[in-house]
């Protein structure tokens, strides 16, 4: 009797194992964040599924020339979703708009109401930083004394919050609204700022180099700096909400962390990625993969009954996650970045007064989407 069980035992055992040799996947992944943010789930998935998923990482700002100079691309990729404008370059397919419904998450994953990524985190968000031992927190960059604040000047992606506190924005009924009263006053308003604060002038590492040291006391940097930041100055550092200009709210742009798939992989291949995206979208993982990078949950209601044992600086990322504005994964939005930069710097260099650089960001817009 004990000699039958112990065979049934086995027999089960050894198909449980068999099953997942036959039917396991090995899928390829290229990261634009971080190795480190989800290899933990990674390997937790494979001891549950027996899929491997083999991750190689690749800057966020290299990301595009990678694929597009590359021969083999990836089964999957997990990318800030403003990329997803790039579908037809990465060769992305859509994913069943059945998971999206079942987990409840926001529609940063869709193109033309088609799901081309699932959202695996959210933020990206600016916030401003100060350091608590050497001053308080300031509500309006009027009260920030002279030369005291720091973010990279000539990064389109800060100027932006000051375009969206003079209520401009960039995109109309696919088309542009760069050459606006909005982008006159944001340019104007940008270089009399940057007249107070010249550390601004700095590129990023270097204004977080400034903070570190205390050689300014403010600093506005995207949530992803804070693991970083706080490692290094502790208590010591605080985290509030963008300031006011002139009483106007400064609304910078926040994204998701996508789980994006190419077309014509396998069914098996598919299916094994559709498990994937189940497992990573699940309330246990969403949690520790907010422990781990302090990135928010994509499932909402992860994220909200998480909300009351944040920390007090957490609160303040999340509130400031919720005072932001989707970032478009228009494919337009990619030659508003590249628009943007360019007369941006020139208008910076004085080589363009603030009219003559919307005129110019409108014109080179156009031109470019005509191409």
């Amino acid at each position: 009797m004990r000699r039958n069980l112990f065979k049934s035992i086995l027999a089960v055992f050894c198909l449980f194992i068999l099953s997942h040799a036959v039917f396991a996947e090995t899928l390829a992944l290229w990261n634009g964040h971080s190795l480190e943010h989800l290899q933990p789930e990674l390997q937790k998935f494979h001891e549950q599924t027996g899929h491997q998923v083999v991750q190689q990482h690749f800057r966020a700002d290299l990301f595009r020339d990678r694929v597009m100079s590359s021969v083999l691309l990836p089964d999957l990729y997990f990318i800030p979703s403003d990329q997803l404008s790039n579908q037809q370059e990465y060769r992305l397919d859509t994913w069943p708009a059945a998971i999206a419904i079942k987990h409840g998450l926001r529609n940063d994953g869709k193109i033309d109401g088609q799901w081309f990524g699932i959202p695996i985190n959210m933020g990206n968000q600016l916030v401003l930083y100060y350091r608590k031992d050497k001053t308080k927190v300031a509500t309006a960059i009027e009260s920030i004394p002279d030369g005291r604040l720091a973010w990279p000047a000539e990064q389109a992606f800060w100027f932006f919050t000051f375009l969206t506190a003079h209520g401009g924005w960039p995109l109309a009924n696919n088309g542009f609204t760069l050459n606006t009263p909005a982008m006159v006053n944001a340019l104007n308003e940008y270089k009399r700022a940057l007249k107070r604060f010249p550390a601004a002038h700095c590129e990023l590492m270097c204004n977080e180099q400034d903070f570190i040291r205390g050689d300014v006391d403010y600093l506005i940097d995207g949530d992803w700096a804070y693991q970083m930041l706080h490692d290094v100055l502790g208590n010591k550092l605080g985290v509030a909400l963008l300031p006011t200009i002139a009483g106007r709210p400064m609304k910078p742009l926040s994204s998701s962390y996508v789980l994006a798939i190419r077309q014509n992989i396998s069914a098996s291949k598919r299916k094994a990625a559709e498990e994937l995206v189940n497992y990573l979208l699940s309330s246990g993982t969403q949690q520790r993969l907010y422990e781990r990078s302090k990135l928010f949950p994509s499932v909402v209601k992860v994220g909200n009954s998480m909300e009351a044992k944040m920390s007090d600086d957490m609160r303040v990322l999340h509130q400031q996650l919720q005072n932001s504005l989707a970032m478009p994964n228009d494919r337009n939005m990619l030659i508003v970045w590249l628009v943007m930069g360019k007369a941006l710097k020139l208008f910076l260099d004085d080589e363009y007064t603030a009219q003559e650089a919307a005129e110019a960001m409108q014109r080179m817009a156009e031109e470019g989407q005509g191409q």
